[in-house]
């Protein structure tokens, strides 16, 4: 389901100190913004919700709830740790989500 004509492409990449460099570029101002506030991560921050920078609420404030950015930043970071196969994602190439207007309720 696209329901965002903007496009974002987020690179995570290993620190010599464990951490993790968070590199995103968009044509979304609400993006740009949450990549200023999300320049550095921890394996923490990618192995579990709770309390992760990944997805606090005053980091990502500037998006929308449905914003695929954070699961971005989740799946790259998992790529770069290799808890995430890079031949499975480049099979797989994306993940989508349909969404099916015509059944009944919120049926995605």
């Amino acid at each position: 389901m696209k329901t965002c004509s903007k496009t974002n492409k987020v690179t995570v990449s290993m620190r010599d100190d464990g951490d993790l460099d968070v590199k995103i570029v968009s044509d979304c101002p609400h993006v740009q913004e949450y990549a200023r506030r999300l320049t550095r991560i921890s394996v923490d921050d990618v192995v579990s919700f709770k309390g992760s920078k990944v997805v606090d609420p005053e980091i990502r404030a500037t998006l929308s709830v449905p914003c695929l950015t954070p699961i971005a930043v989740f799946e790259a970071a998992w790529l770069e740790l290799g808890m995430l196969s890079k031949n499975l994602c480049n099979n797989v190439k994306e993940n989508t989500v349909s969404f099916h207007p015509d059944s009944d309720g919120g049926d995605l």
